[in-house]
C-alpha cells in the first residue's frame, strides 16, 4: 500500500486570521462551559415545604388524602402568605402531619402535628394553617408576658387566610373558631385581636420581631377589613 504524505505548505494570512478567530471562540465557550458547571444549580426563591400526611389508622385515609389535596394546591400560597405577614422566613423544610380523631396541635420540633379526621373541608383548610402558624412563630422565643401562643398567632393569622382564600373565608373562620368550646377562650382572643387598631397590630408584631433578633419595620398584619 503506497501512502502518499502530502508536503507542508504555511496557511495563507486570511487562513490564520480564521484560525485564530476559531481558536479564541472555542477557548470563550469551553469558560462559559465550565463556569456553568461551577454554579451551583438554580433552584427556587422558596424551597418548597414538605407536608407528609399520616393516617392514623387505615379508617383515616380518605381525610388524609383530602389535607394533601388541600397542601398541593395551596401549599405555596400557605407558606408564602405566612412568610409575607410575618416578616420572616418558615425555617422547616419537612413537617409530618398524623391524620386521626384527636384535637389538632402543633406537635413540636421532634413530634409530628396532629390533624382532626373529622372536620369539614373549610376547617381542614384553615386548621392545616393555624397549626403551621404556630410552628412558623416558634423562632419567637422571646415574647411579651400578655400576648400567649394564640393571641400571637392571631396578630397575622386572619390576614394568611384572606390572602389564600378570601376574605369572606377569613371572617368565617374566625366566627369558627369564636365557637370553639375549649378550655381556652378562642372568641376572647379573637375579640382582643380584632379590637385592636390596626397600627397596634403592627406596633406588637414589630416589639416580638425585635425582641427575637428580626430587622426592620414589617406592616404585615395591616390590610384587613377592620382596618378602614
Amino acid at each position: 500500500m503506497k501512502i502518499v504524505r502530502e508536503s507542508f505548505r504555511p496557511p495563507s494570512p486570511r487562513r490564520r486570521a480564521a484560525l485564530a478567530r476559531l481558536a479564541l471562540t472555542s477557548a470563550c465557550a469551553a469558560l462559559l462551559l465550565v463556569g456553568v458547571a461551577a454554579r451551583p444549580a438554580f433552584t427556587a426563591e422558596r424551597p418548597r415545604v414538605e407536608l407528609e400526611f399520616i393516617p392514623g389508622t387505615p379508617a383515616h385515609g380518605y381525610a388524609a388524602r383530602i389535607y394533601e389535596s388541600i397542601w398541593n394546591e395551596h401549599g405555596e400560597r400557605i407558606i408564602a402568605a405566612l412568610e409575607t405577614r410575618s416578616c420572616m422566613p418558615f425555617r422547616e423544610e419537612r413537617v409530618a402531619a398524623v391524620v386521626e380523631d384527636a384535637t389538632s396541635h402543633s406537635g413540636g420540633p421532634n413530634h409530628p402535628m396532629r390533624l382532626r379526621a373529622s372536620y369539614p373541608h373549610a376547617l381542614k383548610q384553615s386548621t392545616l394553617v393555624h397549626e403551621l402558624g404556630h410552628r412558623h412563630l416558634w423562632q419567637l422565643v422571646e415574647r411579651m408576658s400578655y400576648l400567649d401562643g394564640h393571641k400571637t398567632l392571631y396578630l397575622s393569622l386572619d390576614r394568611v387566610w384572606a390572602d389564600v382564600w378570601g376574605e369572606d373565608f377569613a371572617e368565617a373562620q374566625v366566627r369558627s373558631e369564636s365557637a370553639w368550646l375549649a378550655e381556652y377562650d378562642y372568641a376572647a382572643a379573637w375579640r382582643w385581636v380584632r379590637g385592636l387598631a390596626p397600627a397596634e397590630r403592627v406596633r406588637l408584631w414589630n416589639r416580638l420581631r425585635w425582641m427575637n433578633g428580626f430587622s426592620g419595620e414589617c406592616k404585615g398584619p395591616l390590610d384587613g377589613p377592620e382596618s378602614s
